[in-house]
């Protein structure tokens, strides 16, 4: 079993518009189909990537509201970002990556108000261990297939001296505790060069979106529909 995991908004109770934290774990069942879906979207969509991945300027004043540069560089395509995507985009991806049922799409939201200023000084221990509570109570409940896990994460969201901490902390406490059957392998890439991250990065977008401006419900509701949305896991519980 193969999941790829990224990540939207940030764990901190502090920033008022930064409400949630959302993680986006996508397991995917067909590799080979959805390998060659990415390559046709990118593709079919390429002038329109690039045009969203300029900077973006107020009209009025002439400042840059969000800089580009952030899926293509001088050498061409380099990745999806969901946060350079307008709305048309949006939806236009998840259309596109529904047509096949080739993963299922799991959800972990934080509610930062609702977080400890202690939870949140460490916020790579923070992640590990709602990571394992979602993962344990997926498989516990029959979410997930109950087998050996290779997660795949962003490694630019990871701080290099906890970068292996994960994996040794799924076995002690989900395999060796009785709630897995099988052993747990924790990768780290450049998201650049996995495309599998890139989309778990643009679905954590897309329902971080769905949260802040309630415009993406009819996607969450087709993905549900199709059987593809698995379960939204909402911390604190």
């Amino acid at each position: 079993m193969n999941i790829y995991i990224d990540e939207s908004g940030s764990i901190n109770n502090r920033i008022a518009h930064v409400p949630y934290f959302i993680v986006a774990m996508v397991h995917v069942i067909e590799k080979d189909k959805l390998s060659k879906a990415y390559k046709r979207f990118v593709s079919s969509n390429y002038d329109r990537l690039l045009e969203l991945d300029k900077d973006r300027m107020d009209v009025k004043t002439g400042k840059i509201l969000r800089p580009g540069g952030k899926m293509f560089d001088r050498n061409g395509f380099k990745e999806l970002k969901g946060m350079s995507f307008d709305r048309e985009m949006k939806l236009k991806f998840s259309d596109f990556f529904s047509k096949g049922h080739y993963f299922d799409i799991y959800y972990i939201v934080v509610e930062n108000a609702r977080l400890t200023d202690s939870f949140c000084e460490n916020t790579a221990r923070a992640f590990n261990y709602m990571v394992r509570l979602a993962i344990g109570y997926f498989i516990k409940n029959g979410l997930l297939p109950n087998e050996d896990c290779c997660l795949q994460l962003d490694e630019r969201n990871e701080k290099t001296e906890t970068k292996y901490f994960l994996e040794n902390y799924l076995n002690t406490e989900l395999m060796l505790g009785g709630i897995s059957a099988g052993k747990f392998i924790v990768n780290y890439f450049d998201s650049k060069d996995n495309k599998f991250i890139q989309i778990a990065d643009v679905f954590s977008n897309l329902y971080y979106s769905q949260l802040q401006t309630g415009k993406y419900k009819e996607v969450f509701d087709d993905l549900s529909r199709k059987g593809m949305l698995k379960f939204i896991f909402r911390f604190p519980v």
